[in-house]
C-alpha cells in the first residue's frame, strides 16, 4: 500500500480534510488502504508520469476543488429535488413549473453541457453535447452527485 507523503497530507489538512477523508472518498476503507500515489493523486503512477519526483502534485489541488464543487453542486441539488418532490405529491402545474425551473437552472450552472435534463425518479439526469448518452447526475436515493451513466431507460425509472 502507498502512504500519502508529508506534502500530500499537509495539502489536504490545509483543505479540512483527513488522509481517511481523502481515502475513503476515493473507494478505500482508510488512508491505510489508500492506493493512489504518494503525493495524493489517484493515480497511482502521478509521480514520474504527471511530475517529476522534485515537483509538487499538481493533481492534488485541482482534485480538491474537485471535491469542493461537487459539495457546492450537492447543496444546490438539494432544494432542486425538494421542489421536484413537491411538485409529484401535489400534482400542479405551478409546483412542476418551479422544480423544472429549478432543474433547468441548477443543470446550466453545473452541466453546462446539457442538450437535456430531467426530472426522474432515481434522481437527475442529463445528456451533454459530446455523445448521445443519459448521465445520472444526482442520485436522490444516495442524495450524492454522480456521474453514472444510465443511458439504458429502464435505469432512469428504476
Amino acid at each position: 500500500m502507498t502512504q500519502l507523503n508529508h506534502e500530500a497530507r499537509e495539502t489536504l489538512r490545509s483543505a479540512g480534510i483527513t488522509p481517511g477523508q481523502w481515502a475513503k472518498r476515493h473507494g478505500y476503507e482508510s488512508a491505510k488502504d489508500w492506493r493512489g500515489d504518494e503525493c495524493g493523486c489517484t493515480d497511482d503512477r502521478c509521480i514520474g508520469y504527471h511530475h517529476d519526483a522534485t515537483d509538487e502534485c499538481g493533481c492534488l489541488p485541482a482534485l480538491i476543488e474537485e471535491l469542493r464543487r461537487d459539495e457546492r453542486k450537492l447543496t444546490a441539488a438539494r432544494p432542486v429535488w425538494a421542489a421536484h418532490v413537491r411538485a409529484v405529491e401535489s400534482g400542479t402545474a405551478e409546483d412542476r413549473a418551479a422544480a423544472d425551473q429549478l432543474a433547468a437552472e441548477w443543470v446550466a450552472e453545473y452541466n453546462p453541457g446539457a442538450v437535456w435534463h430531467s426530472l426522474t425518479p432515481r434522481g437527475i439526469v442529463y445528456r451533454n453535447q459530446w455523445n448521445d448518452r443519459t448521465w445520472l447526475i444526482y442520485d436522490a436515493d444516495r442524495d450524492s452527485i454522480e456521474t453514472a451513466d444510465v443511458t439504458d431507460e429502464t435505469e432512469i425509472s428504476a
